[in-house]
């Protein structure tokens, strides 16, 4: 009987491929782990009264004086809408996004501490209170921050 060989580069595809066949199987059959609480965000009353007046120069044509009266159709700021899609991110998704993308004729043109202040404002109209520790500049250190829906 005859026996053939496989060169080392298909013994290799084979081990990979079947690494990655069982990885997958065991991370199917693994016991889920709850996620991590998320903490309530931190943010000062002044953080607050900087982003009100960075809001009224950057912010109220598109979503308005109250945060849901925009002229020009940016959407709500503040309500169950508001909380809904942002409890999945969290705040650092939301601070990400409004330097991605805010405002709109020049995204990322405010500084990061400007937008931690918007931030804060935006979720002081979302019924979080304001404590003595600022929101930080940094997206990584928001991950744990959440917004309940």
């Amino acid at each position: 009987m005859s026996r053939t060989k496989s060169s080392p580069l298909s013994q290799a595809t084979l081990t990979l491929a079947l690494a990655a066949i069982l990885a997958t199987t065991a991370a199917r059959l693994a016991p889920s782990q709850p996620a991590a609480p998320q903490a309530a965000p931190t943010f000062t009353a002044e953080q607050v009264e900087r982003g009100r007046a960075i809001y009224g120069r950057n912010c109220t044509d598109c979503h308005g004086t109250t945060l849901d009266n925009g002229e020009f159709g940016g959407p709500v700021l503040k309500g169950g809408f508001f909380r809904q899609k942002w409890s999945a991110g969290g705040v650092g998704a939301l601070f990400s996004y409004t330097k991605g993308l805010m405002p709109p004729d020049r995204p990322g043109g405010l500084t990061d501490q400007n937008y931690a202040d918007l931030t804060a404002y935006i979720l002081s109209h979302n019924g979080y209170q304001p404590g003595d520790k600022e929101m930080p500049t940094d997206p990584a250190a928001m991950q744990n921050m959440g917004i309940k829906p």
